[in-house]
């Protein structure tokens, strides 16, 4: 027996510390409800659960970016399917104001209604809004840049409207015919007879002052989609419209038909295997731009081009806006001038899906205005107009149908998106828990095993500490 050093005690003390540290890390574990409380529980797990924890809330606001879309695409088609009921009406004044039974002043009537629904529609595309950003203006689509030798020529070609199959990359074609209108002059004196333009008559007096004459002229050449102007002795007509659809047609006072035809643009499509130059004696070809198979139509100052899978590119050359008169001075001298498209990605509205960069779905929404419609002019009142704004209600009707149909394909999408961004959080959620959260069963067992060893090592030490105290009945 010894006095100095009691060894039961120290063992006793020892095993008293491990249960008592044991003890009270069951104790945390049962009260924080994770069995990972601090990193020297597990560094590995901590480590990934920190990783999964980082996942799980981007998926959260992934699921809730991917909603917001839906929102989006849900108030753009609420707006547009007013549209479509405006462009139905308009469609429908267009067939009333087609027949014959309908007088000039009625047929006023109705282009005056034609005229408030188009004003509603462009306000409708610029005013309607979420979160502060206009969606159905063209700010949500992407941009293109044309260009004529290194100038920006956005002025004069212009109105873009552009497929999803159409990539981006630069573009070219040269402009080899502008658009124009039909133009003539007629000579009219004061004396009794008619002056008919296009079907539309005006009846001159020979007591007609040169103010009367053309008062009636200018009346008839609005019915007759004619704009008549003062030229010296003469008038001059020139239709509103431009193209091959536009067409004079004139007599006066009987006389010899006056005619007049106006023209399409025309253009020659710069394609990707075309030559653009030679280095050291060989070819260097474009490499980018319109492909072999690649065709246009145009209409009046409306060019289509289209090419297989879907490619579709729709803009206007338009001679009126170029106010510099590049395209007109260049094809003067004998130039066609060269357009540069330049196709950007940029402007879509992009929405973040996933949890780590370009994880995106980018969202085009086109401009959906009068003009980007191409139902910007219509006029019901002159001759043959309604039947012209038939058919372009019917191409506007079928753009905003293609519109709505991508913002449905869109919302379809983000939908799926949103329950896959629920889904895959859900099992995040279940193997980030499988790490970290404490089995309450399990833990409380080794509380309970830890509890009673504590106490038999607290009684333990008690007895250990009172054998030295023996040693004074030998000393007795």
């Amino acid at each position: 027996m010894k006095v100095n050093q009691n060894i039961s005690a120290v063992i006793s003390n020892a095993h008293l510390h491990r249960t008592e540290n044991k003890l009270t890390a069951s104790i945390e574990r049962l009260s924080s409800g994770y069995k990972i409380n601090k990193a020297k529980d597990s560094p590995a797990g901590m480590a990934i659960s920190n990783k999964m924890r980082a996942q799980i809330m981007a998926l959260d606001q992934s699921s809730r970016n991917a909603a917001d879309g839906t929102s989006v695409m849900q108030t753009a088609d609420g707006a547009l399917s007013e549209t479509h009921a405006m462009l139905q009406r308009i469609r429908e004044l267009a067939v009333q104001a087609a027949t014959d039974t309908m007088t000039v002043s009625d047929k006023d009537a109705c282009q005056k209604e034609i005229e408030a629904l188009q004003q509603e529609i462009d306000r409708i595309a610029t005013d309607t809004e979420f979160n502060g950003k206009r969606i159905l203006d063209g700010s949500q689509d992407y941009r293109v840049y044309p260009s004529k030798g290194g100038e920006l020529a956005g002025t004069y070609i212009r109105n873009f409207q552009t497929s999803d199959e159409v990539t981006a990359e630069n573009y070219k074609f040269k402009v080899t015919e502008l658009p124009k209108q039909a133009t003539t002059d007629i000579k009219v004196t004061a004396a009794d007879g008619s002056v008919e333009i296009n079907g539309c008559t005006a009846e001159i007096l020979a007591t007609d002052t040169a103010d009367e004459i053309f008062a009636k002229l200018k009346e008839a050449g609005e019915e007759a989609g004619v704009k008549v102007e003062k030229n010296g002795a003469d008038y001059k007509l020139t239709t509103y419209e431009y193209g091959k659809s536009a067409k004079i047609s004139a007599t006066v006072f009987g006389g010899a038909e006056i005619t007049a035809d106006g023209q399409d643009a025309a253009i020659t499509l710069i394609r990707d295997t075309d030559v653009k130059g030679q280095v050291n004696g060989n070819d260097v070809l474009y490499g980018e731009g319109f492909s072999r198979t690649a065709t246009y139509l145009s209409d009046g100052k409306k060019v289509t081009i289209r090419d297989l899978d879907g490619f579709e590119m729709i803009f206007e050359i338009d001679p009126e806006m170029d106010t510099g008169k590049v395209m007109e001075n260049d094809l003067k001298v004998g130039k066609n001038p060269e357009i540069d498209l330049e196709m950007t990605d940029i402007g879509s509205m992009t929405l973040q899906i996933g949890t780590h960069e370009n994880q995106v779905v980018d969202v085009r929404i086109p401009a959906v205005t009068c003009e980007a419609l191409y139902i910007d002019d219509l006029n019901v009142v002159r001759k043959g107009g309604a039947d012209k704004a038939l058919a372009a209600l019917d191409d506007a009707i079928a753009q905003v149908s293609a519109v709505r149909s991508r913002i449905g394909a869109y919302q379809n999408r983000l939908d799926y998106a949103v329950s896959s961004l629920d889904g895959t959080e859900e099992n995040m959620e279940a193997a980030i828990s499988r790490i970290m959260d404490t089995d309450m069963a399990e833990e409380m067992s080794t509380y309970s095993n830890m509890n009673v060893l504590d106490q038999a090592a607290i009684s333990v030490l008690t007895q250990a500490n009172d054998m030295p105290q023996q040693v004074l009945q030998l000393l007795q």
